[in-house]
């Protein structure tokens, strides 16, 4: 019952169950983007204010906001209801798809212990490719992380904390994990 009531206080528009199922961009939580170019300078920004130097180019911003934004007025042309589609007019007010409340605290925290008791039932070759100027991680985690996972393949590579949807670093990117998975037959 106390979770039920948590959930209530939590989750209003579902009924208390979890995540609404609706992906409306015409939610009142929602923002809304006067246009597409709107919301791929705000991505833009997003990634200048995180921690360290990261950073993501416009064409891996723009990719990234035209997969995760609807219109945020309801459209008579079905045709014309996403910006990857041709016809999309992108004067179009957008809105990001996503439940804002991803953005909410966690419910849950894990201490390192926890995270390393994950990392150990790990039964599969893992290649860590990790970005020179991507999210910020400590010295000790990081090489906690890589005792325990014990990867087959480590490899620092150029770019930032998306540098597999930049065009500048994918092709790289690209090259390790197919070796990779070439050297593990698959």
């Amino acid at each position: 019952r106390r979770r039920i009531r948590s959930n209530r206080l939590l989750f209003p528009d579902d009924g208390g169950g979890g995540a609404s199922s609706s992906s409306s961009a015409s939610s009142s939580r929602a923002k809304i983007y006067e246009n597409v170019d709107a919301a791929i300078e705000a991505r833009l920004d997003t990634a200048r204010r995180m921690p360290g130097d990261q950073y993501l180019s416009a064409e891996a911003a723009r990719d990234m906001v035209l997969r995760a934004t609807v219109p945020a007025t309801p459209t008579t042309d079905p045709s014309s209801s996403s910006p990857t589609d041709p016809s999309f007019d992108p004067s179009t007010p957008v809105a990001f798809r996503h439940d804002p409340r991803l953005q909410w605290p966690s419910l849950q925290y894990y201490t390192r212990e926890q995270v390393e008791s994950f990392y150990r039932q790990v039964a599969h070759p893992v290649c860590l490719l990790t970005a020179e100027d991507g999210w910020p991680v400590d010295a000790r985690a990081e090489e906690a992380a890589r005792e325990v996972l014990r990867p087959d393949c480590a490899e620092r590579l150029k770019g930032s904390h998306h540098f597999h949807a930049d065009p500048d670093t994918v092709g790289e990117v690209v090259e390790r994990v197919r070796k990779f998975l070439g050297e593990w037959g698959v």
